[in-house]
């Protein structure tokens, strides 16, 4: 029997944005953003790790703070993309999580592949984010019994591709 190298990939590697806007979250600004937090929380490049939950809110939203102020303007300042966007996974996630080691977002890093300006999006709806921006964004979240926390990214993408 003859064997031979398949040309498909072994997993899919775009996704999708779905159901609403989508914020990304480029590295310098997650570096900045711990730089200047004063919640409580450890980071050894692939793990946030805070002592409750109050303080892990405190640092993403320090974080997302920071992408706003790299990236102002329109309603939703900050790396944003819309329904319909294209995200080339990169392969790398970030985690945060509490001092238990549960996890409570899981981040992925991502490249934006379809333009926000005048976009060719299906639901015409667009973001903010610049073209081509290499940020994480929200992939798994488990916020245990409790509401969603407002200042925490749902997960609105799906892999495709």
């Amino acid at each position: 029997m003859r064997h031979t190298i398949s040309q498909t990939r072994p997993r899919n590697n775009l996704f999708i944005t779905v159901g609403n806007t989508v914020w990304l979250y480029p590295q310098v600004d997650v570096n900045a953003g711990l730089a200047t937090t004063t919640h409580p929380h450890t980071y050894d490049g692939d793990f946030i790790t805070c002592p409750d939950m109050t303080s892990l809110i405190g640092v993403y939203y320090d974080i997302y703070y920071q992408t706003a102020v790299s990236n102002p303007g329109g309603t939703n300042p900050g790396y944003t993309v819309g329904v319909g966007t294209l995200l080339q996974d990169m392969g790398r996630e970030l985690r945060f999580c509490l001092t238990g080691g549960e996890v409570v977002v899981l981040w992925r890093l991502v490249k934006q592949l379809t333009p926000q300006r005048n976009p060719p999006l299906a639901f015409g709806v667009y973001g903010q984010s610049l073209n081509e921006t290499v940020g994480y964004t929200t992939t798994f979240c488990s916020f245990g019994n409790n509401a969603t926390p407002t200042n925490l990214d749902e997960v609105n993408l799906v892999r495709v591709g």
